[in-house]
C-alpha cells in the first residue's frame, strides 16, 4: 500500500500532492549532517511504512520531512512579523460549513487534530478569518522545551482568541465550554502515559493513546470533527473540516472508550498519508510505556 491515498482529485484536491518533491540543499544538510533525531525519524518511517516503501523510498520521506520541518521552523517566526490580515491570505478554509452546523446542535463542538502541515501557523490565521469564534475556542497542549518557544507558541494563540488549556486537570473546564456551546480541540498524536491511555492501532501497531477526547465526548454528546492541515506546493496553507464521525456505542464504558479512541487514530492516520512528510516523525510515538 502506498503511504499517500489516491483518490479522486476532483474529490479531495489535496491527495493529489505528493511528496516526491526535491528538498532543499539545508534539509539536506540537516539530513545528513545535523541527525536532529535521525534514529528517531527512520524508526517511526520503517514502522509505519514496512512492506509498502523501500529503504530508498524511506530515506526519502526522511529528507522531505525534514525540508517540512525546517520550512515550519522558519514560517512560523517570519509569519509572526506579518500583519495579521496578510497571514489570513496565506490560509485557505476548506468546507467551514461543517464546523457552524456541528455548532447548531448546542452541545458545543470538539476538534481532533495533530501535528500536521504548518500547524501552529495555520490554525491561528484560520480562526483569525472568524471574528465572532473570538474567545470561543480552546485548545489542549501540553507544556514543552523550551519555556520561551512554549511561551511564544501559546501567546501566538493567544493574540488569535484561542484559549489555551493544560492536558492534565481541565476536565470540568472543558465540559463547561462544550455546554456553553464553544469548541475545544484536542491534539491526539503524541504518546499518552498507560494511566492516561488506551491502546490503539496507529499505522498498523499499537500505541498509547489519550483517551481523553472519548470520554469528553461521550459525556458531552459534541460531535467530534477531524482537521486536516497542510502546506501546498506554493506555499499557501489549508485548514480542513473532515465529516464529523459518528460516535461508536458497545456494550460497556470502556470498549466505548477503546472503540472510539481507535476510530480517533483511524481519521488521524488517514490525515496523515496523505501528506506523510508533514507529520511529527521526530516524536517517539509508539513507546512501550
Amino acid at each position: 500500500m502506498h503511504p499517500v491515498e489516491r483518490s479522486n482529485p476532483e474529490k479531495n484536491p489535496q491527495d493529489a500532492i505528493d511528496y516526491r518533491s526535491p528538498t532543499s540543499l539545508v534539509a539536506r544538510i540537516a539530513y545528513a549532517w545535523l541527525p536532529l533525531r535521525q534514529d528517531i525519524v527512520l524508526s517511526n518511517l520503517q514502522l509505519a511504512f514496512a512492506g509498502s516503501l523501500t529503504e530508498a523510498e524511506i530515506q526519502e520521506l526522511a529528507r522531505a520531512f525534514y525540508a517540512h520541518f525546517l520550512r515550519s521552523f522558519r514560517e512560523f517566526f517570519t509569519l509572526a512579523l506579518t500583519p495579521a490580515a496578510t497571514r489570513a491570505k496565506l490560509v485557505r478554509i476548506e468546507r467551514p460549513e461543517i464546523f457552524f452546523k456541528a455548532l447548531e446542535a448546542g452541545r458545543g463542538l470538539l476538534l481532533l487534530g495533530g501535528h500536521t502541515g504548518s500547524w501552529s501557523v495555520t490554525l491561528p490565521a484560520a480562526i483569525r478569518q472568524y471574528p465572532d469564534l473570538r474567545n470561543r475556542i480552546s485548545i489542549l497542549l501540553r507544556p514543552f522545551r523550551p519555556a520561551w518557544l512554549q511561551r511564544i507558541f501559546w501567546e501566538s494563540f493567544q493574540r488569535a482568541g484561542i484559549n489555551v488549556l493544560a492536558k492534565r486537570g481541565s476536565m470540568s473546564t472543558i465540559l463547561q465550554r462544550l455546554a456553553a456551546n464553544q469548541v475545544v480541540g484536542f491534539v491526539m498524536d503524541q504518546h499518552a502515559a498507560p494511566r492516561e491511555g488506551v491502546r490503539a492501532n496507529f499505522f498498523g501497531r499499537p500505541a498509547w493513546t489519550f483517551r481523553s477526547l472519548a470520554v469528553v465526548a461521550r459525556r458531552s454528546g459534541a460531535a467530534v470533527v477531524p482537521v486536516a492541515i497542510w502546506r501546498e506546493r506554493d506555499g499557501r496553507h489549508v485548514f480542513r473540516l473532515e465529516e464529523p464521525l459518528p460516535p461508536i456505542a458497545t456494550a460497556s464504558y470502556d470498549d466505548d472508550i477503546r472503540a472510539n479512541t481507535q476510530m480517533y487514530n483511524d481519521a488521524l492516520e488517514r490525515i496523515i498519508r496523505r501528506h506523510p512528510e508533514q507529520w511529527i516523525w521526530n516524536h517517539r510515538r509508539w513507546k512501550d510505556e
